[in-house]
C-alpha cells in the first residue's frame, strides 16, 4: 500500500484578466484529475484555488507511488505466428520487440471468435507519483485555455508562453519537490503573499495552503472570496440605509480582481442624479467597477460601493479618491447631456458617413441605409409598421455621433432612445432605438419592442454577411468581431415566438445580401458566403438546443426538412421530435428512416415515379396505399403531421420484413426505390427523422 501525502501545485503569475483565471483553474483541475485517473492514482479531497495572481490545486491525500499493474500484450494471429507448428520469424520478431520471448506468450481467443492470437500478461512496475506529475505538468500548463498568450524576457530566455508572466511555481508532494520547470521558473516550495503583506514570501504549508495564504491576506478559495464580497456589500448597504442594485456580473468581475476584498462606501454629488439612470450606473460599473444603489423609495441613490483589494487604515481617504474620480466623470457626462440635444438625431445621420463600419465594408451610414431598405421591403414579414420601423432604422445609429456616447460607448442605443424622445419622436421609435442592440449576450433579455427586434435581426444578418465576405470567420480560439455572439443573438431573435418573425433564415440572409448588392458601395455578397453564414448559424442553433429544452438531434432533424420554415416553427418541430424520439414508435420510425436514407444514398439518383403495375407484393401495395392516403390528407399543423407520419410505422416495418428492396428484377427494384424515395420525401416535409436514430 502506497503512502499518502498532501499534494500542492501553485502557479504564481502577474494579474490575470477578470474572467480568465476561473476558466484556467477549472482546466488545470480537469487536466490533473484526468492524469490521476489515467495513472490509477486514487486521490481524495481535491480543492481548487483561484485568484488574480495564482492558480492552486491542493490534494489532501495523494499516493506517493503508482500501484503495479498488469498489461496484456496481443501479438499476431496463430496462422501467422506459427509455421509448421513452430514460431515464425514474425512471432519471434514481435516477442523481441516486446522485450519478451516467444515462450512468454500463449495462444488465446480475443473474444471475437475469429482466431487465436499471441497473448502475454506482464506486470508493469508502478512509478513515483512525483515523476508522473512532474513529467506531465509542462504540457498541462501549455494547454490551459486563455484568450492570448504572451512571452516575456526579464532574465534568461524563455521558450514557453502563458497568459501573464509566471513569477513562481510551487509543486510539492509532502516534503518532496516535483522536479520540473516552466517558462524559466523552477518548481519549489516558496509562495508569495498579498502584495501589501509585510510577510511577503515563504514556504507555503503543504497541508493547509488556504489557511497559510489567508494569514497573509489572500482568500484563495474563489467561492469564499465571492461570498465575502456579497456579505460586505449587503452589510455596507444596510449600514447607510440603501438597497444594492444587484449585478451578478460585476460581483464575478471584482471577485477576479481581488485577493483580499473590502467594501468602501462613497457618494457622488446629488446634482448628477438629474442624469438618465443608466449614465451613473454605467460610469460606476464599467469605469470604476463600483456598485450602484437605490434609496428606500426605489429611486437612484448617489451612494455607491467600491471593492478594494486591501483593508485600508483610512477607508475615508480611499472613498474620497473614488468619489473624486466618479464626480469628474459624471461632470463630463452632464456636460455632454446638456449639449448633445442641441443637435437632433436626424441632423446627425449625415455624420454616420464619416464613421467606419469596418475596413473593407464601408461606413456606418451605408449600414443604416441597408437596415432601412431591408425593413421597408419586408415590414409585413417582420410583423412591424413600415413607417415607424424605417424611421427607427434611420435614426438608430445617430447617437454614435454624440459626445455622451463618445465618452461612454456602453450607452449607445440607450441614449439614442432618450435623445429620440427629446427630439419628439414617437414612443415606438424611441423604444426601438433604445432596445435594438439587445440581446448583447447569450443570457440577455430579448427586446420587448417588435420594431427593435426587427432591426436587431437585420443588423446581425448584415454583420455576419459582411465579415464572412472578408474572411474574418471565427476560429476555435479566436472570435475578435464577436460573430458567434451575433449569430446566437440572431437565433434567439428568430426562435422567439413573441411577435414572431415569419421569415425563414434563408430569406433573412437573401434579403440582407440584396441590400449589400444593391448598394454597390463596397462589396457583393456571393451565394457561397450566404451558405457559409447559414451553416454557421445552424451550428449555433444546435449549440443552443439545451437552452431551448430540446435535444440536439431533434434540432438537427427539424433543420433537415426539405421545406425551410421560420426558425420559431423549426423549434416547434424540434420540441415535438424531442418527446417523440424517446417513444417506442419514435425509435422505430427513426430507425426505418435511417435505413431508407442509407438505401437511397447508395442507390444514387432515384426517381419518385411509381408504377403501380410493378407493385407485386401485398406489403408494398399496402405501403403505397398508406402513403397515398397520407399525402392526400397531409395536414398543415406540425403535431398532426407527426401523427400521420407515425401512423406509417406498421406498413413500413411490414414492407422491410416482406420484400427485398434490391430485387433481382431491375424494374421491380427501381420501383421499390421510387416508393422509398417518395416516402422519404413525405417525411422530409416535416423533418429528417433519420437524424434521430
Amino acid at each position: 500500500m502506497s503512502d499518502l501525502k498532501p499534494l500542492l501545485i501553485e502557479i504564481g503569475v502577474e494579474e490575470i484578466p477578470a474572467g480568465v483565471a476561473p476558466r484556467m483553474g477549472s482546466a488545470l483541475q480537469a487536466a490533473l484529475v484526468k492524469l490521476f485517473n489515467d495513472a490509477n492514482l486514487d486521490v481524495s479531497d481535491l480543492r481548487l484555488g483561484v485568484t488574480p495572481r495564482r492558480l492552486l490545486i491542493h490534494v489532501a491525500a495523494c499516493p506517493t507511488m503508482q500501484a503495479d499493474s498488469e498489461q496484456v500484450i496481443w501479438g499476431p494471429p496463430e496462422n501467422i505466428a506459427l509455421k509448421d507448428g513452430e514460431p515464425s520469424k514474425a512471432a519471434e520478431g514481435f516477442a523481441r520487440k516486446s522485450g519478451l520471448s516467444v515462450s512468454d506468450f500463449e495462444f488465446t481467443d480475443k473474444g471475437d471468435g475469429k482466431a487465436k492470437y499471441m497473448k502475454a500478461v506482464i506486470t508493469v512496475k508502478g512509478r513515483k507519483t512525483i515523476d508522473i506529475i512532474a513529467e506531465a505538468m509542462p504540457a498541462i500548463l501549455r494547454g490551459l485555455p486563455s484568450p492570448k498568450q504572451m512571452q516575456w524576457q526579464d532574465g534568461e530566455s524563455r521558450g514557453d508562453s502563458f497568459i501573464r508572466p509566471i513569477r513562481w511555481i510551487v509543486a510539492r508532494l509532502g516534503d518532496d519537490v516535483l522536479d520540473f520547470s516552466f517558462a524559466g521558473i523552477q518548481a519549489g516550495k516558496q509562495s508569495y503573499a498579498h502584495r501589501m503583506c509585510k510577510d511577503a514570501k515563504g514556504d507555503i504549508s503543504v497541508t493547509d495552503p488556504f489557511a497559510w495564504l489567508e494569514e497573509r491576506m489572500v482568500i484563495a478559495d474563489r467561492d469564499a472570496r465571492k461570498a465575502s464580497i456579497v456579505q460586505g456589500l449587503n452589510n455596507a448597504a444596510k449600514a447607510v440605509g440603501v438597497a444594492l442594485v444587484e449585478d451578478d456580473a460585476l460581483v464575478e468581475e471584482v471577485t477576479d480582481l481581488t485577493e483580499w476584498p473590502h467594501v468602501i462606501t462613497g457618494k457622488y454629488e446629488e446634482k448628477f442624479l438629474a442624469l438618465p439612470i443608466e449614465v451613473s450606473r454605467i460610469e460606476l460599473k464599467h469605469h470604476q467597477r463600483c456598485f450602484s444603489t437605490k434609496d428606500k423609495d426605489g429611486n437612484t441613490s448617489n451612494v455607491f460601493f467600491a471593492v478594494a483589494n486591501i483593508k485600508s487604515n483610512d477607508p475615508a481617504m480611499v472613498a474620497h479618491g473614488n468619489e473624486r474620480v466618479v464626480n469628474a466623470r459624471l461632470a463630463d457626462a452632464m456636460f455632454f447631456f446638456e449639449r448633445d440635444p442641441k443637435e437632433s438625431l436626424e441632423s446627425r445621420v449625415e455624420k454616420l458617413s464619416e464613421i467606419v463600419f469596418q475596413d473593407g465594408l464601408g461606413m456606418v451610414g451605408d449600414q443604416v441605409r441597408r437596415l432601412r431598405g431591408f425593413v421597408l421591403d419586408n415590414a409585413d414579414k417582420l410583423g412591424v409598421d413600415a413607417n415607424d420601423t424605417q424611421r427607427a432604422a434611420y435614426l438608430c445609429k445617430s447617437d454614435l455621433t454624440t459626445g455622451l456616447v463618445g465618452e461612454f460607448p456602453e450607452l449607445q442605443g440607450y441614449m439614442g432612445g432618450i435623445y429620440a424622445e427629446m427630439d419628439g419622436e414617437n414612443k415606438e421609435v424611441a423604444e426601438a432605438i433604445s432596445q435594438h442592440y439587445a440581446p448583447a449576450g447569450a443570457d440577455d433579455d430579448l427586446p420587448t419592442s417588435s420594431i427593435a427586434k426587427a432591426i436587431a435581426v437585420v443588423e446581425r444578418a448584415d454583420k455576419l454577411l459582411g465579415y464572412f465576405h472578408l474572411g474574418k470567420i471565427p476560429t476555435a480560439s479566436a472570435d475578435p468581431f464577436a460573430l458567434r455572439r451575433a449569430a446566437i443573438g440572431l437565433v434567439r431573435l428568430l426562435a422567439d415566438e413573441t411577435n414572431p418573425v415569419d421569415m425563414t433564415l434563408q430569406e433573412v440572409l437573401q434579403e440582407a445580401s440584396k441590400q449589400w448588392n444593391q448598394q454597390r458601395v463596397t462589396i457583393t455578397i456571393s451565394d457561397e458566403t450566404q451558405a457559409a453564414v447559414l451553416s454557421f448559424i445552424h451550428e449555433r442553433f444546435l449549440g443552443l438546443s439545451d437552452g431551448f429544452d430540446v435535444t440536439k438531434p431533434a434540432c438537427d432533424a427539424a433543420l433537415g426538412a426539405n421545406l425551410a420554415l421560420p426558425l420559431h416553427k423549426h423549434l416547434q418541430v424540434a420540441r415535438l421530435l424531442t418527446g417523440f424520439a424517446d417513444s417506442e414508435a419514435g425509435q422505430a420510425v427513426a430507425a426505418a428512416n435511417k435505413r431508407i436514407a442509407n438505401i437511397l444514398k447508395k442507390a444514387g439518383d432515384v426517381s419518385s415515379d411509381i408504377d403501380e403495375s410493378l407493385l407485386v407484393e401485398d406489403v408494398e401495395k399496402a405501403l403505397f396505399s398508406a402513403l397515398q392516403k397520407a399525402e392526400s390528407n397531409f395536414p398543415d399543423d406540425a403535431e398532426a403531421q407527426l401523427q400521420v407520419l407515425a401512423g406509417l410505422r406498421e406498413p413500413v416495418d411490414a414492407f422491410f420484413d416482406g420484400v427485398m428492396v434490391m430485387a433481382d428484377d431491375d424494374a421491380i427494384k427501381v420501383n421499390r426505390l421510387a416508393l422509398l424515395s417518395r416516402l422519404r420525401g413525405l417525411f422530409l416535409r416535416l423533418a429528417d427523422v433519420s437524424r434521430l436514430a
